[in-house]
């Protein structure tokens, strides 16, 4: 492609090296540009390469083969990216942008799907904590601090409610007791469970409990 450059070009009228045309002015004796066939052929040639180049035939009755050209050759803004599909060549642009399999994963807990944080629900307190996994699978702890140091009961609330429990195991601490206190869970529900607390031969000053519960 080139601009007019006939020897009676306006030099320079859109900056350095950058000619023009001129109408002329007679009364300055300013011809007005001459132009010839290699500028003609140029403007012909570079028109109509770039209907041709989107698969088109030249007709001589159609006035906007230019214009539908540029659209099937260029990215549409009603359908972004759709010609990289109907070409059939995602594959290749995909690794052209440096993507790897996760770009193409759907996001889900099936297999070959990526898990966002919404599957991952927590809750935290000041005496317990839980954890949901994609699986479904909730994993929960908590402690009751300070048990006294008799045969007591104590409900215990999970913080995060199972819809089936699978097991809960509860262990003691206690300090200054003699013999062998016990700990057990019993009225095991999805929102919560009991803590039996039964000393040894001798109550200690404290007891604290600690739990760990599985399940859906």
């Amino acid at each position: 492609m080139h601009r007019i450059d006939t020897k009676t070009a306006q030099k320079d009228k859109f900056g350095a090296g950058k000619n023009g045309f001129t109408r002329g002015n007679p009364q300055t004796g300013t011809p007005a540009t001459d132009l010839d066939d290699d500028y003609f052929d140029m403007l012909q040639e570079e028109l109509c390469s770039v209907v041709e180049a989107s698969g088109a035939s030249l007709e001589k009755g159609r006035h906007d083969q230019l214009l539908t050209a540029l659209r099937a050759l260029l990215l549409s803004r009603k359908n972004p990216f759709g010609d990289i599909k109907s070409d059939g060549t995602v594959k290749t642009a995909l690794e052209n942008l440096g993507l790897g399999e996760a770009a193409k994963r759907n996001v889900g807990t099936g297999a070959n799907q990526i898990p966002d944080m919404s599957l991952f629900a927590s809750s935290n307190t000041a005496t317990a904590a839980a954890q949901k996994f994609p699986s479904g699978l909730i994993l929960q702890c908590g402690q009751l601090n300070g048990s006294p140091n008799v045969s007591s009961t104590y409900g215990m609330r999970f913080p995060m409610t199972f819809s089936r429990v699978l097991a809960v195991t509860v262990t003691l601490n206690v300090t200054g007791a003699s013999g062998q206190p016990t700990v057990s869970a019993t009225n095991v529900h999805n929102t919560g469970f009991d803590i039996t607390v039964s000393p040894g031969s001798g109550y200690g000053s404290s007891a604290d409990a600690y739990y760990i519960a599985m399940g859906y």
